[in-house]
C-alpha cells in the first residue's frame, strides 16, 4: 500500500520510539497522530496509540503491561492532516 505523503519517520529501534518531520521543509512535526499494533502470536493486537511530543518523538514501545515482551513486530501508522500518512513496521527494542 503506498500512501501520498509528505512524511519522514526516523526509527530509534534501540529506544522504541520514533521521531516526525516534514520530508520537504525537514522541520520537526508535534501533535501528529500515530497508532501502532502489534504481532503477538502471529496476530496483529491493538497496542498504543497518542500523539508525537514537542520533539515530534513518540514512542511506540513503552507499556505498563507484559505485551512488550510477546510483541515481534510492529506496525505503526503515522497520520497528519496537512502532511499524509504513513505505516512503517519496526521490530521491538532489544532488552
Amino acid at each position: 500500500m503506498v500512501f501520498s505523503n509528505d512524511l519522514d519517520v526516523e526509527v530509534y529501534e534501540n529506544y522504541g520510539r520514533i521521531k516526525v518531520k516534514s520530508a520537504s521543509e525537514k522541520r520537526i512535526l508535534k501533535k501528529v497522530y500515530v497508532k501502532v499494533y502489534g504481532k503477538v502470536n502471529g496476530k496483529a493486537v491493538f497496542y498504543k496509540d497518542g500523539y508525537t511530543d514537542l520533539r515530534g518523538i513518540f514512542d511506540y514501545a513503552t507499556l505498563s503491561s507484559d505485551l512488550l515482551n510477546r510483541v515481534t513486530e510492529y506496525a505503526v501508522l503515522v497520520l497528519s492532516e496537512k502532511y499524509g500518512s504513513k505505516i512503517i513496521t519496526v521490530n521491538p527494542p532489544k532488552q
